[in-house]
């Protein structure tokens, strides 16, 4: 465990200085700020828009911290050989992807904190009221976040290229927002091997709805389901560690 925690800690400080990973807590800042004069144009809206602009866009910047961080944390170590020298010490290497993704979540984490501080003195600012239902909205963000850079770290072993690895995971991201809606266009179709193919895409790829709070809410769907959500998105992450685990195992640097 030790091991793990110190791979970990070595993952969150080279986050936190890469520079790519600063610029994206930029202008993730800067969405932030501009909400405050998109929100003057929606006049008696104006809390309103900051609000759902913010949730977005920490959501997305947290995703984009994410999505580089799982592909250049072990990429670049791949092609700068450090990953040799790492191996060659007591370390498994399950316990290596571990302490990364652990690492990664941490850095992902603080990152999408500092933008909901932001956001939240941004909203006091205009005399919106402060509710509990946002620190759950930022907390099943990152457990979607989380999902996704588990996804990432998986395709980036896989493919072995950034790019390739940031277009999968980004087209997954954009899936798994709809998983619901395709599965009723489909049954809607009457087409059964275009139903097939929809259940297939619906195990497969997260069901990020799931993880959409003010959709929950709007829905007045019971609190459990929020927690189901929440279960969801551990045990899917979960499995995406091991499948990478069992391919980083078997790979030869």
């Amino acid at each position: 465990m030790d091991s793990v925690l110190s791979i970990a800690r070595i993952a969150f400080i080279q986050q936190l200085r890469n520079r790519l990973y600063l610029v994206v807590l930029l202008f993730g800042a800067m969405i932030l700020a501009a909400s405050l004069f998109l929100g003057v144009l929606a006049a008696d809206q104006e809390g309103r828009v900051i609000l759902d602009l913010g949730l977005a866009a920490t959501e997305v910047f947290g995703l984009l911290a994410a999505l580089f961080g799982s592909v250049t944390l072990v990429l670049e170590e791949m092609e700068s050989r450090t990953i040799y020298l790492i191996l060659t010490r007591p370390l498994s290497r399950s316990h290596y992807v571990l302490g990364r993704a652990l690492g990664l979540v941490a850095a992902v984490g603080t990152t999408m904190g500092f933008m909901a501080a932001l956001h939240w003195v941004l909203l006091f600012s205009k005399g919106v009221e402060f509710s509990p239902v946002l620190i759950l909205a930022y907390g099943f963000m990152l457990l979607k976040v989380m999902v996704m850079a588990a996804l990432a770290m998986f395709f980036s072993l896989v493919s072995s290229s950034a790019v390739t690895s940031v277009v999968i995971t980004v087209s997954i991201w954009m899936l798994g927002h709809f998983v619901p809606e395709l599965e009723f266009m489909a049954a809607a179709a009457r087409n059964p091997v275009l139903t097939a193919c929809v259940k297939v895409l619906g195990w497969t790829v997260p069901n990020l709805g799931l993880l959409n709070v003010r959709d929950l809410l709007a829905a007045s769907l019971p609190a459990g389901m929020g927690w189901w959500g929440a279960g969801y998105a551990c045990a899917y992450s979960a499995a995406c560690l091991a499948l990478t685990m069992a391919v980083f195992s078997r790979k030869e640097f």
